[in-house]
């Protein structure tokens, strides 16, 4: 009984734990994983993908594959069911209308990085074809604005629909594989730009030399920051195992969404339900949080122990997802890759340099948080925008949490993407120019786009 449950259940689950620890200690220990931040989510990830590739890991592919998309999953609904906090309500009205400012920036060149990327990789694998003659779908290119600005869980995620409904050999691994090359962009290139920013005065607030348990990703010892408050008594359950209840009794009520959805829509549709069962998980946790707040019972849900349990489902995801690369999905495709990623990377650099320097107001700070996720997630933007903003004293920090409201206009991109392989091609390309162009003169009409201001 023990045996065979181990296996296919918490053989996984522990395996991405040791890779964990292991990332924890490299973190700690090494001066090049130091010196550019690296998570040791990362880490544990790329040393779970060399000893998968290795052959000393018999758990097949396909499971840390469907680990990460439910973690992906359990991640949009902690932060669905997560409150908004009431800093922002300190804030002088002038501050407030910052921040306001800054989110619009961060949507509109987000939105335009997301387009623009998929353009950019779409077009280089067609120019991979002409130079190597081999026929890869185009569509596969544009999965690197998903890896890139989108993250590990969303390519999974869409990735893995068209591998299995769509049978588009090695999306997986292809969109796996632009995933970690974008954090890699996001920390090699990153950190040093922050670095040169700070050498040439160019923040806003004052950055000093990091604490060394920043570098070394941990706190000193009865230091730590408290994780959350307990909302039940100890007596009755534990407070940690009540959240995790609310968040997983979600996810079943989304699983059973998705089984109806799919039993609705019609032909190549169908991928829709539990293709984007993230997003209807997401949706459905706001819905019950509005519930419980008309009810009086929001204060039974702790919003840090949320958070906690989204960093918890983000970095098991990352191992699982980097795990998940197949090396020989990588070295078949390692042309088309490289050209993809060089050339989305350079107009990805390009492109916020370009508007980040247009910003009056904490442009820098702004422009190192929005690259950081646009090559990564928000955790890389945050962690390159403490190097110049140690104790987040600009209105980045919260601008990069806030700025996901208007995240809602690229729900009929998703739409889109998802069934592309049913489709030509063509109506993707056509699609992401008209976000690319709309985002573009957002930026124009809300004043963006302007003489240099450093």
């Amino acid at each position: 009984m023990v045996q065979q449950s181990f296996m296919p259940f918490f053989a996984p689950f522990g395996w991405l734990a040791v890779m964990l620890l292991i990332g924890v200690i490299l973190r700690a220990k090494v001066g090049f994983f130091q010196r550019f931040l690296f998570p040791a989510a990362i880490i544990g990830g790329l040393v779970g993908f060399i000893v998968k590739s290795a052959g000393w890991c018999d758990i097949p592919y396909e499971t840390f594959v469907s680990f990460a998309i439910h973690l992906f999953t359990i991640s949009f609904i902690s932060i669905g069911l997560t409150g908004t906090d009431e800093a922002a309500a300190s804030h002088s009205g002038s501050m407030r209308k910052s921040i306001v400012r800054g989110m619009l920036w961060m949507a509109c060149v987000y939105v335009a990085m997301i387009a623009i990327q998929g353009l950019v990789g779409g077009s280089a694998i067609y120019l991979s074809n002409l130079i190597t003659g081999n026929p890869i779908w185009p569509g596969l290119g544009m999965l690197v604005g998903t890896g890139f600005a989108q993250g590990p869980g969303q390519t999974v995620a869409l990735a893995a629909v068209w591998e299995n409904s769509f049978h588009i050999k090695d999306a997986v691994s292809i969109g796996l594989c632009f995933t970690a090359i974008g954090f890699f962009i996001a920390s090699l290139v990153g950190v040093p730009l922050a670095n040169w920013g700070v050498r040439n005065g160019l923040t806003t607030t004052k950055a000093g030399a990091l604490s060394r348990d920043i570098l070394k990703g941990l706190h000193p010892r009865k230091k730590g920051d408290p994780a959350g408050k307990l909302t039940t008594h100890s007596s009755n359950a534990d407070g940690l195992a009540f959240q995790l209840s609310i968040v997983l009794a979600v996810y079943i009520l989304t699983y059973f969404e998705c089984q109806l959805m799919e039993s609705l829509l019609p032909g190549p549709i169908k991928a829709l339900a539990f293709g984007l069962m993230f997003l209807w998980g997401m949706f459905t946790a706001i819905i019950i949080r509005w519930l419980l707040g008309k009810m009086g019972l929001t204060d039974y849900i702790d919003n840090n122990v949320q958070r906690r349990i989204t960093g918890v489902s983000v970095d098991f995801m990352i191992i699982a997802t980097l795990t998940g690369v197949k090396v020989t999905a990588i070295w078949g495709n390692i042309i088309p890759i490289l050209l993809v990623s060089l050339t989305a990377g350079l107009v990805t650099f390009g492109f916020i340099l370009y508007f980040g320097r247009r910003m009056e107001e904490y442009g820098f700070e702004r422009m190192l948080a929005i690259f950081g996720t646009a090559t990564g997630t928000g955790a890389s933007g945050l962690m390159l925008l403490r190097i110049v903003d140690p104790d987040f004293k600009s209105p980045a920090a919260a601008e990069l949490g806030l700025y996901n409201a208007f995240a809602l206009v690229l729900l009929p991109l998703t739409l889109v993407i998802f069934p592309l392989p049913q489709m030509n091609v063509l109506i993707l390309f056509a699609v992401l120019t008209g976000y690319a162009l709309a985002a573009v003169a957002g930026l124009k009409l809300f004043g963006f786009w302007k003489a240099r201001s450093w």
